[in-house]
């Protein structure tokens, strides 16, 4: 019996402030972990032996039961055993460690840790998840699973603020693939509780019905779709993305959210699902239909489309469902003139409007839907007409739930094949050879008690159609498809010829337009000290700076653009994405010293009363260079040279000159 324990231990996680600050006077910097978006995931450190797996919330106040839940091959516990919480706090082989919860600075805190290296062989998943008894997780503001090392340095990260009305959650999991330890971002929940999570996963619960004597197990669960969960489009391409969605510079600090800091340097791409909400009352118009990521508007479907995706789009949303698909984001920053811009691209899966959902409804007995891999033409259709006729669009072409069925012919001549239904009435059949591939997941499926469905399409006439179905085949499934929840499509509700008919009450707090996300500045490097030389690069130029006083000596030969001879910090450093600053020197021997020679050497040296710098532009290796100074015009007229020298003027008029031997990034 699940009882709690008031008396626990509880223990106080220490965050260690050497790995959340950046040490400035060594000239290092933060390291931020990997952000992941639901769905993701990410390799573990090789190294990686213990982890730490910190599972936070917002509101302090609330009493959240944290646990873990040693998972086999096909998702469940092997044992009671293999549920750890807080009234079971170590794993039979001690791998995994309920460590009890803190709360300080207004969050709370709650940690597991899994030693990787003495996790069984038949564990393939450890599942991180918590349960309140009252409430709700959308009442906690946001949830957090955070992914540790051994040292106390952060792996991984993932921050939520979906949840709603869940009682029990999935944070994340850490799973073994090919030998290697993963940890993927789920961020999904159940409405009943601690109990419920536990029985789905297998563990024993006492207050749980029991079967009446003489009573079979019945047929495998099939998944309830809860109020607001996702409904993937049916139409979607399969591999690809068809539909570019406009970025205008609005939605811009909303995708740049959705990215880890710091940036990358190369352009980022994500992979995110995306929402697709109607906003009928909102200022885009009554057809307006957004797109979604995260609780975040980064774009409108093109007005052009939006009156064809109104129907399917409030069909679901009125069915009490979220229209969903898969999307894909390229995001980067570049130099502007006045300081750093960003581009986005944003393609959708979308296909067309009138393959959003399928012609029939799901299958009324237990089933599960298989995923899409490869097109498969379906045979015989001509002799079952009668049957097809009904399902054939007015726009000629639409998209099925077809089952498939192994038939056996008792005696003659006939093969061995598989037969294809929709609404249970036979359409037609996979030709002998391509049934053979069917067949062994098709009776693991039956022994589950499981229909097997699959993705189909029709394309047809008054007088004749065509079937083709889209699927992985026996070969191709996986340890979750074979023996994991089933995957099933939830019932709509009736269609309507009138998009506008769809009674959308239910859901209009989701219908409002969200508040635009605003852009935020990116936080200046405090400023070096007096003397400090700084070296960086913007729009396909290379600077050297120098800090005099209160102000920055540039090697700018003007005062246009985003750089000018002389700045002050706060101008400078909003407009250069990254420093280098000089941390060592090194005296120039002579005009024979190779340091000075190289491409972007940079030397100091006084002239006159005045500390300045020089970088080296030129690339040809040559002894005298290409030198750019911090000589400003103000001051060229009482010096040797101005913003150009050559190597001879520098080593002529330069007194105390030393080459930059050393640089490091400025945190």
């Amino acid at each position: 019996m699940l009882t709690s324990n008031e008396n626990l231990p509880r223990c106080e996680i220490m965050a260690d402030p050497s790995r959340q600050t950046a040490v400035t006077t060594k000239g290092t910097e933060a390291v931020t972990p990997p952000k992941l978006l639901r769905g993701q995931n990410l390799p573990l450190p090789a190294d990686a032996n213990c982890i730490d797996a910190v599972i936070g919330w917002a509101d302090s106040a609330a009493d959240v039961d944290a646990s873990a839940l040693l998972l086999g091959a096909d998702g469940k516990v092997g044992s009671d055993a293999d549920f750890v919480f807080y009234n079971q706090p170590r794993s039979a082989d001690g791998s995994v460690r309920f460590e009890g919860t803190d709360a300080s600075r207004g969050r709370a805190r709650a940690r597991i840790v899994v030693d990787l290296s003495a996790v069984p062989e038949h564990v393939h998943t450890v599942a991180l998840v918590g349960s309140v008894t009252t409430g709700n997780f959308g009442a906690l503001g946001d949830l957090t699973l955070e992914i540790l090392d051994g040292a106390g340095s952060s792996l991984a990260e993932y921050v939520t603020s979906d949840a709603t009305t869940e009682t029990a959650f999935v944070f994340g999991e850490v799973y073994r693939r090919a030998g290697a330890w993963k940890v993927r971002a789920v961020g999904q929940g159940w409405d009943s509780g601690l109990a419920g999570l536990a029985t789905d996963f297998g563990v024993e619960v006492d207050d749980a019905a029991e079967p009446a004597q003489g009573e079979t197990p019945g047929p495998a669960r099939i998944s309830a779709h809860e109020a607001g969960s996702p409904y993937r489009l049916w139409g979607q391409p399969r591999s690809w993305h068809d539909h570019e969605l406009e970025v205008k510079d609005e939605y811009l600090p909303a995708i740049r959210s959705l990215l880890p800091n710091p940036l990358p340097e190369d352009r980022t791409e994500l992979s995110p699902e995306v929402e697709l909400i109607p906003e009928p009352a909102g200022p885009q118009g009554p057809w307006a239909i957004s797109v979604r990521v995260e609780r975040r508007t980064i774009g409108y479907l093109n007005a052009e489309i939006s009156r064809d995706w109104a129907g399917p789009i409030r069909r679901i949303i009125a069915s009490g469902f979220i229209p969903t698909t898969s999307g894909r984001i390229w995001y980067s920053e570049y130099d502007g003139w006045d300081g750093t811009e960003s581009r986005a691209s944003v393609q959708l899966g979308l296909g067309e409007a009138c393959d959003a959902i399928p012609l029939n409804e799901p299958p009324t007995v237990p089933y599960t839907i298989l995923p899409r891999s490869a097109i498969v033409q379906v045979t015989k259709e001509h002799e079952h007409f009668d049957a097809l006729r009904k399902f054939v669009p007015g726009s000629g072409h639409g998209v099925l739930i077809v089952t498939l069925h192994e038939v056996v012919p008792e005696s003659g001549k006939a093969k061995p094949h598989v037969e294809v239904r929709v609404d249970d009435q036979r359409i037609g059949q996979l030709t002998p050879q391509t049934s053979q591939r069917f067949a062994p997941l098709i009776q693991h499926l039956a022994r589950r008690g499981l229909v097997t469905a699959c993705w189909g399409d029709i394309t047809g006439s008054a007088v004749a159609a065509k079937v083709r179905i889209d699927s992985i085949k026996a070969n191709e499934a996986t340890p979750q498809l074979l023996d994991g929840t089933p995957v099933t499509c939830p019932q709509l509700c009736p269609e309507s010829p009138d998009p506008l008919c769809y009674d959308l009450t239910a859901a209009r707090p989701l219908l409002e337009p969200l508040p635009l996300v605003q852009a935020v500045a990116r936080p200046l490097p405090v400023e070096p000290s007096d003397g400090s030389i700084l070296r960086f690069s913007r729009g396909g130029y290379n600077y050297v700076a120098v800090r005099r006083g209160e102000s920055w000596e540039t090697t700018s030969t003007g005062g246009g653009g985003a750089i000018s001879q002389v700045m002050s910090w706060t101008n400078l450093g909003s407009r250069v994405r990254k420093f280098d600053i000089a941390r060592g020197f090194a005296p120039v021997e002579g005009s024979g010293d190779t340091r000075i020679r190289q491409s972007l050497a940079v030397v100091r040296f006084t002239m006159g009363g005045h500390y300045l710098a020089a970088i080296n532009v030129g690339s040809t290796g040559s002894e005298e260079g290409v030198w750019y100074t911090t000589v400003t015009e103000s001051a060229a007229g009482r010096l040797s040279f101005a913003d150009y020298a050559s190597w001879p003027d520098i080593a002529q008029h330069g007194q105390s000159i030393q080459v930059v031997s050393q640089w490091t990034p400025l945190g």
